[in-house]
């Protein structure tokens, strides 16, 4: 990618998908970013509004990125269900269904339109939040760690048959205070009938900068990875 890079962003309703958004925006980057509730848009930033579960939908955005766009150079893909919070016996399998749906089919259907497009265009840098969920079991969190670890496999598979097209793909696993985290410590405490033991977790901006570094050119060499935030 140049100095100047265009990116979609998908899943960018809150939390790191819309901080990472303005942030690149703010950079002097052009930015379309995808969210399941209307936003403003901003300078070098357009927000459109899309369901990821419906394939017709996702198609539309897809193709209003490239006609906004002109090129994508990165594509950056943060959306989450925060529901099927439960014990794993217990997990409602339409709920689970959800959470399959956003997390990991949403970035299929994505992929299958901007993927042949960024082929065209010689290249680019795709990244897909993961999460420590997805390798170690997290209490009440079976459904989105399954979600997520499907998720990072996909991506690790993709980055292995795109190999020599010049697009790379990496999972990067954020620490950092959510609007997903709050809904997941909310659901917890409501189960277990008590507050959810959380450590502190750090703002969202100190897990920008990973981000834009794997979108950039200095990242050229890296791909099929997971790279992991650590807790404080």
């Amino acid at each position: 990618m140049t100095s100047v890079y265009t990116v979609v962003i998908a899943g960018a309703s809150s939390g790191f998908g819309a901080a990472l958004a303005h942030d690149l925006a703010a950079a002097g980057h052009q930015v379309v970013a995808g969210a399941r509730r209307p936003r403003p848009d901003a300078p070098r930033m357009r927000y459109v509004p899309v369901d990821l579960t419906d394939s017709e939908a996702t198609h539309h955005f897809a193709q209003a990125a490239i006609e906004h766009l002109g090129r994508v150079d990165g594509l950056v893909y943060c959306a989450a269900d925060p529901g099927a919070v439960q014990r794993a016996w217990q997990l409602d399998a339409d709920a689970f269904a959800r959470v399959l749906d956003v997390s990991l089919l949403g970035f299929v259907r994505l992929a299958g339109h901007l993927v042949p497009h960024m082929q065209q265009a010689g290249g680019g840098s795709i990244i897909t939040v993961g999460s420590q969920a997805a390798r170690t079991p997290v209490d009440l969190l079976a459904a989105y760690g399954a979600a997520k670890a499907a998720l990072e496999h996909y991506s690790r598979c993709l980055a292995e048959e795109l190999s020599g097209t010049g697009i790379r793909v990496n999972t990067i696993g954020i620490a950092a205070e959510t609007e997903l985290a709050a809904t997941h410590r909310t659901a917890k405490a409501a189960l277990r009938g008590r507050p959810s033991p959380h450590p502190p977790l750090p703002d969202v901006a100190e897990s920008l900068p990973l981000a834009r570094w794997l979108l950039s050119d200095q990242a050229r060499h890296v791909t099929g990875q997971s790279i992991e935030a650590n807790r404080p």
